[in-house]
């Protein structure tokens, strides 16, 4: 199979940072970037979901934890500086969680837990992670179709991914040598269904179709938001 870098007339082997490389999009990114022949590094919670073949990896309990994370980047930057001061051509973040809880019930912990891994560990992976980055980094962030998200129940997730979209407009604006794009996603098939009392859509994206939509971004150079609803 001809692979998608090869459409774009492109030979150099990028290197693509993977912040929950363990989600279910996650491990479709990765498999999707190096099958393109990218080298991946990992970061997430659980390593053993990690897809193999990953060149360098790191667990983390908590994205949103900046010791820990300025631990990870700290680590990445010895591996890089071991192999040749490799750097950051792309940056995918895929951690998320969801509740369905209405404010009034909402314990103080699921808010926070909602918005650590939607939002806070955006910045916080940004921030740590930044050092190691490309003079022209592509970042990726998963949001969501965030004005369809304003629903019962689901305060903390609509909140944190209307956040996401407003830091990645922010960071933009800051940084005008960076693309960066939030990915929205429609309905995908993956594990978060079973944590809402909402029955999967019939049409559903499968993990695979969103990663390679991010690869050919990449390759694209498509900044601002990346709508992807199935047909």
């Amino acid at each position: 199979m001809r692979s998608v870098r090869s459409r774009y007339n492109l030979s150099t082997m990028g290197h693509l940072l993977l912040i929950g490389a363990d989600s279910t999009i996650g491990q479709s990114v990765a498999k999707a970037f190096m099958e393109d022949e990218w080298e991946v590094w990992a970061v997430g919670r659980h390593a053993e979901r990690f897809v193999s073949g990953i060149q360098w990896a790191h667990s983390v309990s908590d994205v949103a934890d900046e010791a820990q994370m300025q631990q990870a980047a700290q680590a990445l930057q010895a591996h890089l500086q071991a192999h040749g001061d490799r750097q950051v051509d792309a940056l995918v973040y895929t951690v998320g969680d969801i509740a369905a809880r209405k404010v009034a019930e909402m314990p103080i912990e699921a808010w926070r837990r909602i918005l650590d891994a939607n939002l806070t560990g955006a910045f916080v992976a940004t921030r740590a992670f930044s050092p190691l980055f490309s003079p022209e980094p592509h970042l990726f962030y998963i949001g969501a179709i965030s004005e369809k998200l304003i629903l019962p129940s689901l305060s903390a997730y609509a909140t944190a991914k209307a956040g996401l979209e407003t830091f990645a407009q922010t960071l933009a604006k800051e940084q005008p040598r960076w693309k960066i794009t939030v990915v929205r996603p429609g309905a995908v098939a993956t594990r978060f269904w079973e944590r809402v009392p909402f029955r999967m859509p019939p049409k559903t994206l499968q993990p695979e179709e969103v990663a390679l939509r991010i690869l050919e971004a990449y390759y694209n150079e498509q900044k601002g938001t990346l709508d992807i609803l199935p047909e």
